[in-house]
This record gives structure tokens, sequence and C-alpha cells, in this order.
């Protein structure tokens, strides 16, 4: 891909206002497939089973780290990351291209959850009467979907300094198992898209979106911080998230856990464990999932930090050379 137009590329299909096409799903599906079926590196060490590991380990790495919470559906909040000026007075877009930066999405893509409630209650009428690709649910899927092939496109100009990790909504199937539940919310919003995508593409069009979800990593190691998509249930040790993918419990532990349902310590021990020194020092363990009304909450003594905000566009900046402020360094990229 050209990098010379890449952010128009990347503008284009966050703010065209059709549903993506089946070709354009389906090549962009298939390449960042098996780019990710390919990552099997030094910072993603490979399972037990051959397939790429869980955790991206960049523990020695410096590069300033943007972490990004739940995007739900929202692709100009993708866009007004990529045009946000940071402090060198570059944007994310090229400070990405300058490699001078690591951007780490901590998923959840589909499925909106700011200001929808009467779309997902029509979409909800259109479902019950049979009509999976109404123009509540496509209106719905032409955002979700336009957000999708942007961070495919993203992961593929930019496949070491842009990373994904899997939410609990990575779940196109829509199915209970191997770490996943069926999901619903304002409706059968799980159920709905699975059918949209069916009757608008075709089962091979789910089939690659569910391969490029299941080659997600879980968990994100950084210089100074550590990024999961949940809050951590239970302290977990670097081989147990490299080998995540074939435990159904650590998979869900990593992804769906409630506020106050993590197992005393989970986050501190984890950090220790993967860090394998005997205190936590400047660390930080950021994530999303679980909405929060303010700028940000803290967890388990304040070293888990959650960021999601649905009604904000804030992200996380994590620099190695100094300890991470929460007052200061989680941004609002919009107004």
């Amino acid at each position: 891909m050209d990098l010379k137009q890449s952010f128009k590329i990347i503008k284009a299909t966050l703010t065209e206002k059709v549903i993506p096409s089946y070709n354009v799903i389906f090549d962009i599906a298939n390449e960042v497939t098996d780019l990710l079926m390919a990552e099997k590196t030094d910072y993603r060490p490979s399972a037990s089973d051959g397939s790429p590991g869980g955790l991206l380990d960049f523990q020695q790495d410096l590069l300033p780290v943007i972490v990004v919470p739940d995007l739900h559906a929202r692709p100009f909040f993708l866009l007004n990351i990529l045009k946000y000026k940071l402090s060198d007075g570059d944007s994310v877009f090229d400070s990405l291209k300058k490699k001078k930066i690591r951007l780490i999405f901590v998923g959840d893509i589909l499925h909106t959850e700011k200001n929808t409630y009467e779309r997902w209650e029509a979409a909800s009428l259109e479902f019950q009467e049979g009509l999976y690709t109404g123009p509540a649910i496509s209106a719905e899927m032409q955002e979700g979907l336009s957000l999708l092939c942007g961070l495919m496109q993203l992961k593929l100009m930019f496949p070491e300094n842009c990373h994904i990790l899997k939410g609990n909504h990575e779940n196109i199937y829509n199915h209970t198992g191997d770490g996943d539940y069926g999901f619903r919310k304002y409706a059968d919003e799980g159920n709905m898209c699975r059918l949209f995508i069916q009757e608008y593409y075709g089962d091979d069009i789910l089939y690659m979106i569910h391969m490029f979800e299941k080659n997600l990593p879980l968990m994100f190691l950084g210089n100074k911080c550590l990024v999961s998509h949940a809050e951590p249930l239970s302290a977990y040790r670097k081989e147990e998230i490299i080998n995540a993918r074939l435990d159904a419990e650590i998979v869900a532990g990593l992804t769906w856990t409630e506020n106050d349902a993590a197992s005393e310590g989970s986050v501190k021990n984890t950090i220790l464990n993967l860090i394998n020194q005997d205190d936590t020092g400047d660390y930080v363990y950021l994530g999303g999932h679980r909405p929060v009304k303010e700028k940000y909450k803290c967890r388990q003594n304040g070293l888990y930090i959650q960021i999601h905000n649905p009604e904000m566009q804030n992200v996380a900046l994590v620099r190695s050379d100094r300890k991470f402020n929460p007052d200061t360094d989680i941004v609002e990229v919009a107004k």
C-alpha cells in the first residue's frame, strides 16, 4: 500500500457513507488475517500449538504508546485520533509513518453505544419482522464496518506500530464458547450483526471477519504499561497469556470481567509476573470494556485505570521517561 496516499485511503474509508463492498471487505480481511497469522516475532511469541501468541511484548521498547479505548462503531473517533497533533507537532498518523509511536486499540470495534438507543430499537423491530438488512441496521453496520475496514487498513500500513487487541465484541459469530459469549445490550446486537452480514454478503465474509478476530492478541506489554480489553479476572503468568487462546477461561478473563469481579491483586500480580520484578515501579494497567462517566476510573489501588467513556473521545498517552499521570496523560482528541 502506497504510504504517500495512505491517509487519503484511510480517510475515504472512514468518511464514505456507504456500506463497504464485498470485494473491499474480503480483500482487506484476507490480507490482514494473513499478516496476523504470520505475526510470530520477537514481540509476539508463538503459542505452544504454533499459532500467534496472545501477548505483544514491547517491554524493552522506548517508543511512546497511545492506548485507545473501545471504538464501538465510531469511525469519526479513529479519524480524529489519526489527525491529533502530538507535542512534537506531528499528527498521530505522521508519527506512525515515521515509526515514532505505537498505537494500541483495546478492541470492541462493532456495536454503537453512544446516542443510538432509537436506532437499535428501530433495528430490533426490523429484526422481529425478519428484515435483516433494513435501514436502521444498515446505518449501524455502515459505521461499524467502515471502522473495521479502516482499522484493518491501518494494521496493514503499520504492522509493527499499530496493534488491535481482542475485546468481548470481537465475536462476529455471536457464539458462546472458547471464552466468548453471545452478546446483547440495547437489543440483540450480536445476532443482528451476524445475520446482517450473512444476508448482505454471505457466509464467506462472516468467516473472514471471524478469522481476523481469532488471530488478534489479547495483551500488550510496554515499557511502562500493560493493556488488555478488560481488567484481568485473575493474576496471569506470561506463558498463560501467550497461550491464552488455548484456554477459554483466560480469554474470558481478559475480555469480559465485570466491575468488582476480579480477584484481589490480579492487576498487581499480573504486572509482577510479566515484568519479573519485585515491585510494580512506574507500571500502570490500562483497559476499557466497562464504561465510566468520568475521564477515567481507578481500580485496584490505582494500578488499573479504566479509560472508556462512550461520551468522550479520549486516549491515553504513555511515555517511557515518566510515570503515567491520568489527569494529564489522558487527552480528548476532539471536543
